[in-house]
């Protein structure tokens, strides 16, 4: 018997080496005949396209008292008094704001960064708008009430204005607002709640408008930037239908 397997081994293995051989053969010929693929011609249509940008279309405006991300830094370094100690304060941080970007604008265009340029002044014209609402509630508790002078700036080269200027928003949104927030709610200050809010959403947004000039700074778009007119967002780009944060339609933005 042991013969016998030994034997039907051998032979099976002969024939198996065969065919594959055989095979081999066959798969040459038939590569040989085979005519090389065409190159693509340039003009051709491509095969497939990137799909469309998601558009952003709010339906629901956030609150400070649902939305997650209104939690004061545990380390702030905010000094909260009563809210129109707040107000006043958060005036004086725009109108310095205000002030920074602009010149941070004029160094970009010495630079020849155009868009960069084109997000300074979209930027400091959105803390006007915080200016104006903070100023007329704050008029409204004391008529008294001026604005602050803006500060003189010094500017630096466009990639130390955007982390400055991001850094300056994150503070913003992340720790001085939501503790004037919280302490307008304290106060029962609903309007006061409403400028706060605004105002520290479209500072995160203004701070990844930022970071996205900053990882880009030598490869811009030619993207444009759009201002709310009411809360100060800025979108960039043409995907959106309407403010995240208030809700105003596209159509009332203004481009940059």
């Amino acid at each position: 018997m042991a013969d016998v397997s030994r034997r039907l081994f051998v032979k099976g293995a002969a024939l198996g080496a065969a065919t594959l051989s055989t095979a081999g053969i066959l798969a040459a010929c038939a590569s040989e005949a085979k005519p090389a693929a065409e190159e693509p011609k340039a003009d051709a249509e491509p095969q497939t396209q990137a799909p469309a940008a998601d558009v952003l279309t709010p339906t629901k405006a956030p609150s400070a008292d649902t939305a997650s991300n209104f939690e004061a830094m545990p380390d702030s370094i905010t000094t909260v008094g009563t809210t129109y100690e707040n107000l006043l304060a958060a005036i004086e941080g725009e109108t310095g704001a205000t002030a920074k970007y602009t010149a941070y604008a004029e160094a970009a265009d010495k630079e020849g960064f155009d868009q960069i340029a084109r997000l300074f002044r979209c930027t400091a014209d959105a803390e006007k708008i915080h200016i104006e609402l903070e100023y007329n509630l704050a008029k409204e508790i004391d008529p008294a009430t001026e604005k602050p002078e803006p500060p003189t700036i010094e500017p630096h080269g466009s990639g130390v204005n955007l982390i400055s200027g991001a850094n300056g928003e994150i503070y913003e949104t992340s720790d001085m607002y939501p503790s004037f927030i919280k302490k307008a709610q304290e106060e029962d200050n609903q309007k006061a709640v409403q400028v706060f809010t605004r105002a520290k959403l479209a500072e995160a947004y203004h701070a990844e408008r930022y970071l996205d000039a900053y990882n880009t700074i030598d490869t811009p778009s030619d993207d444009t930037y759009y201002l709310c007119p009411i809360c100060g967002y800025i979108h960039k780009g043409e995907n959106f239908t309407a403010c995240p944060i208030c809700l105003a339609p596209k159509e009332s933005f203004t481009a940059y």
